[in-house]
């Protein structure tokens, strides 16, 4: 298998290559051209995994600080990236039947630890190689649904101390905590903004 040479010297530090390596890789570099490279560009993923080495690798050359925030709450995309100079939100939801291995491939993890191993191994490494190549070979839309939103800071009322609604929760806030993605006013809770990036 073929891989590009920047995700091969990741592969050896990490000693495997993994379809959440692939995948964070994939992602990492198509919010890399998205954005023209990755400064100031927030990340936050749902859980922390071989992903999230890919993507700390990836923005460790635009900045010093790879700051990839791990989200603590449910949220409703896997990956999500704030590019603060443009206010753009990027996120990405993975089609699970796309990302993962196929059950049948799945159900022999059990027999990988018995004694007779030898095929379980061989079908098992051969779908995981299958995997990989096809989250190496296909383009980031094919196994992520990814979203595209706004998220600006309001302007007005910010001098005089006003409040407003949030249109999500109902809660008072002020203009300046106060977000409108695209077009919805929101507080910061429910911009789906990580803490750090408000």
């Amino acid at each position: 298998m073929l891989v590009p040479m920047e995700l091969h010297n990741l592969t050896l530090k990490k000693g495997y290559l993994s379809p959440e390596l692939a995948i964070g890789w994939r992602i990492g570099k198509y919010v890399e051209e998205f954005f023209a490279g990755l400064e100031d560009v927030g990340i936050a993923a749902a859980r922390d995994d071989d992903a999230i080495l890919a993507l700390k690798y990836l923005s460790r050359q635009h900045s010093p600080v790879n700051h990839v925030i791990i989200a603590e709450n449910a949220t409703p995309w896997d990956f999500l990236f704030f590019h603060a100079p443009t206010g753009t939100l990027l996120g990405f939801c993975l089609i699970r039947h796309r990302t993962q291995l196929p059950y049948g491939i799945r159900s022999l993890e059990p027999d990988l630890s018995r004694d007779n191993q030898a095929v379980a191994q061989i079908y098992y490494q051969a779908g995981l190689e299958q995997l990989v190549n096809a989250l190496l070979e296909q383009s980031v839309i094919s196994f992520c649904q990814v979203r595209q939103d706004r998220c600006r800071r309001l302007q007005a009322g910010i001098e005089s101390g006003e409040e407003i609604h949030c249109r999500s929760c109902g809660q008072l806030i002020s203009y300046q905590s106060a977000r409108d993605i695209e077009g919805r006013i929101c507080c910061p809770t429910c911009s789906g903004l990580m803490p750090d990036w408000h």
